[in-house]
């Protein structure tokens, strides 16, 4: 008896000592564990858990893209990344309460529209994705297509009631943002002071800087300062032919490979002077690097030989490609001369698509002596121009064939008028303004509001 009840106290011991494994829980009843609570509304263990897998499958994502690394089973990414989670429930909770509390959860017969469309519209998206992955070369009927498609759909947890939940989530989530952004407003004060901060960043960055200056210009960017020696050209491009511009390609990889291979073999030359200069090197190892400096040198003369006949056939090539288009080329600045409209020929003519839309088909290319990034020929025939309304003469370009180039304005140095951009900075304050006080109302509710939380369920 005695050592049945030993054994039998040594069983209970090793069920303590092994967190009584043999009480299995319920796996329903835990994920059902209520973790976060505001009033009627709960968030339970298991919408966490599933939030925060998808929060770190998340990021998993977003870092392979970029190529770098990220472990979601570290306990410093599963512990990041479940506050996130814990924090976006509660703003839900909150927002929630008042939207209930504010009345924005009676739609209107619109609203209730908009949610219907927005959820079918969504929910076909989401279908015709399945479809065009999974069953474009299938020989099914698309009836069966679309019922198998529906079925993959439903598998994924993904439904129309799903849909119409979250288009109505989006709807509230809308109206109550307006309501807390109503009162938002910008002043001309604040614009002024945005102006001014935008300009003064801009002398600081392009003031000596003129070519970064026209780079920023001819991308797009708006810019509040322009430095001094900044003019605009416009161009009609005579593109190479095709199968010229083929030709000067493939010579210019035989001049790339040519080139390559005299540097290899000097490295090797180098090497092998390396040690033939070692006054520690053995006789025969000495022996062996002039075997193979000897061999480099072959080998470099005859990669020099290389490059001489490729530079040759790539110069030939550019030649032959100038040559024909040198009629199209003066056939336009024939209708210059005759009196054509600029601006009517170059949309006609040019192949540079930079000339054919855009701010810089408006405004012209931004260029500046200094500038990088544009062949030096045209920057060099650009600013050779003496005077706004001068043409070029057809201008050899080092990779595209021939410009002609027209000197179209100067921008003055200086800041941007104010007026310009004036509406522009409103927007953009107004913009940040809203977001701001929407994310400040947002936690200031979170902080104020009485949740009942057990994180400690979390990890049981």
């Amino acid at each position: 008896m005695k050592k049945q009840g030993l054994l039998a106290l040594m069983l209970v011991l090793a069920m303590v000592l092994t967190g009584c494994t043999l009480v299995q829980k319920d796996p329903a009843v835990d994920a059902a564990t209520e973790i976060i609570r505001l009033g009627d509304a709960v968030v339970t263990k298991g919408e966490i858990q599933e939030a925060t897998e998808s929060q770190l499958n998340y990021m998993a994502y977003v870092y392979s893209m970029y190529g770098r690394s990220f472990d979601p089973e570290a306990e410093q990414s599963i512990s990041d990344a479940r506050n996130a989670v814990i924090d976006s429930f509660k703003q839900e909770l909150v927002s929630n309460a008042k939207i209930a509390e504010l009345g924005l959860d009676q739609l209107t017969a619109e609203e209730e529209t908009k949610v219907q469309e927005d959820a079918e519209k969504t929910y076909q998206s989401n279908l015709d994705y399945i479809l065009s992955s999974n069953y474009a070369d299938s020989d099914l009927t698309d009836e069966e297509k679309n019922e198998k498609a529906k079925a993959e759909l439903e598998a994924t947890g993904y439904s129309m009631e799903r849909a119409l939940k979250d288009a109505r989530e989006t709807v509230l989530s809308d109206k109550l943002r307006a309501e807390i952004i109503k009162d938002v407003t910008v002043t001309d004060e604040e614009i002024q002071a945005d102006y001014d901060s935008k300009v003064e960043a801009d002398k600081t960055t392009y003031e000596t800087s003129a070519g970064t200056w026209a780079t920023a210009a001819n991308r797009g960017t708006t810019l509040y300062y322009t430095p001094a020696g900044v003019r605009f050209v416009k161009q009609i491009l005579v593109k190479f032919k095709e199968e010229d511009q083929t030709k000067i390609n493939a010579a210019n990889e035989k001049v790339t490979a040519a080139q390559s291979d005299i540097d290899a073999a000097q490295a090797k030359i180098d090497a092998a002077q390396e040690t033939l200069d070692n006054e520690n090197a053995t006789e025969e190892d000495k022996a062996a690097a002039q075997t193979a400096k000897t061999e480099a040198e072959g080998e470099k003369t005859g990669a020099e030989e290389a490059l001489a006949a490729a530079q040759k056939e790539a110069d030939d090539a550019l030649e032959a490609a100038f040559a024909n288009i040198d009629a199209d080329a003066d056939g336009i600045l024939a209708e210059l001369e005759n009196g054509a409209d600029w601006d009517t020929l170059m949309a006609d003519r040019t192949q540079d698509p930079g000339m054919q839309s855009g701010i810089t088909a408006e405004r012209g290319y931004a260029v500046t002596a200094d500038m990088t990034g544009f062949d030096p020929a045209f920057v060099t025939a650009a600013m050779a121009l003496e005077k706004v309304g001068d043409v070029s003469g057809k201008t050899r370009g080092d990779t595209y064939g021939y410009y002609i180039i027209k000197y179209v304005g100067d921008s003055a140095e200086g800041p941007i008028a104010l007026d310009e951009v004036k509406e522009s900075i409103r927007s953009s304050l107004q913009s940040s303004k809203e977001t701001t006080t929407y994310n400040d109302t947002i936690q200031a509710w979170v902080d104020a509001a009485d949740f009942k939380v057990d994180l400690g369920a979390l990890n049981n």
